[in-house]
């Protein structure tokens, strides 16, 4: 069989695993839970809390499109303002239906590399945007720890009572001893998706034949950044704009599902679970996200296991939702028209 053969088998073996790993996930969250108390927890949300927070949402991807551009026109790669909004809106509908949200990245790189001549400037624009969003969003975490809630008893740590803590997680999820092998094909999958599929030896050689080439162009970039230090600062403002009004509108999300939970929690909690979501082990991070807003919340803020359900599934929903004009722009072509005019 030849390296080519491989390559789809590959592909088409880690799709798989991602999906049974999301659909492993969602049943371990949903096995036990009580859909009707589900249920009257979404009657307490309002419309107009939901759709505010989806276009929050929306808004908060312009914001972002903003923060790609500065980091493009630092590199001097000519793009326009308007385009890479829309890609950005075309990045985050891929993202809902790719393996992970990297999936909308590799979108973006791809277009962007197309419409440029400095290719790989373009293309690590995108990776820097990327690198730039995760780490303001763990320093975010941390941050918001160190202000709101530091001084909380046995935050982040297995309690020994039994109505607090991990133990009361799994407790009202009704985790039981034949769950655990469940448990562990999750983990081997994520290994295997993250090392086992990956073909070293042909990534070895490719950086072997290309990696004075991308060394160079990839100083050339860090370079300019290193020279513009008003962008990573602006990039670092924007980041934290946006994410802080996204947070708010979960935060207003939860005062409507009766989720008492100091703001604090969400400040820590929706950071950390992004940042692990991004990890490529699920389809758009389906399961990995929910259960990681359900698992903290109830561990650490002794939430309802029923309201924060609700919360993390309006997260996914106002995701959808705020994605709808990136599938706007895929069908009319929106962004190849305009790589025609200015190319």
């Amino acid at each position: 069989m030849t390296g080519k053969d491989k390559q789809p088998r590959k592909r088409y073996g880690s799709l798989t695993i991602r999906i049974l790993i999301a659909v492993a996930a969602c049943c371990i969250i949903f096995k036990d839970t009580d859909f009707v108390q589900l249920g009257r927890a979404f009657k307490e949300l309002h419309l107009l809390t939901l759709l505010f927070a989806s276009f929050v949402f929306a808004v908060s991807q312009c914001i972002l499109g903003v923060r790609w551009w500065l980091f493009l026109r630092a590199q001097e790669v000519s793009i326009s303002l308007w385009l890479t909004i829309k890609l950005t809106f075309l990045g985050l509908f891929f993202s809902n239906f790719m393996p992970s949200s990297v999936g909308g990245d590799l979108v973006r790189a791809w277009y962007v590399s197309r419409h440029s001549p400095k290719k790989l400037q373009a293309a690590l624009g995108v990776a820097v945007d990327r690198i730039m969003g995760l780490m303001t969003t763990f320093l975010i975490a941390i941050g918001s720890y160190l202000i709101f809630l530091r001084d909380q008893d046995g935050l982040f740590q297995i309690s020994k009572n039994p109505q607090a803590g991990a133990l009361s997680f799994l407790d009202k999820l009704s985790v039981k001893g034949y769950h655990v092998p469940g448990l562990i094909i999750i983990l081997l999958g994520a290994g295997c998706v993250l090392a086992g599929l990956v073909d070293f030896k042909a990534v070895f050689n490719r950086l072997v034949r290309h990696g004075l080439d991308f060394l160079r162009q990839l100083k050339e970039v860090v370079t300019v950044y290193y020279r513009c230090p008003l962008v990573l600062a602006g990039g670092l403002g924007l980041t934290v704009l946006m994410q802080s009004m996204v947070i708010l509108s979960y935060w207003g999300i939860g005062l409507d599902l009766g989720i008492s939970a100091h703001l604090g929690y969400y400040f820590v909690f929706f950071p950390i679970v992004w940042v692990i979501g991004s990890i490529p082990v699920s389809i758009a991070g389906i399961g990995i996200l929910e259960g990681g807003v359900v698992f903290l919340f109830v561990t650490f803020a002794n939430a309802d296991v029923e309201a924060v359900t609700a919360l993390a599934l309006c997260q996914r929903l106002t995701w959808v939702l705020a994605s709808l004009p990136g599938l706007v722009v895929h069908l009319t072509g929106a962004h190849r028209v305009q790589f025609g005019r200015q190319g």
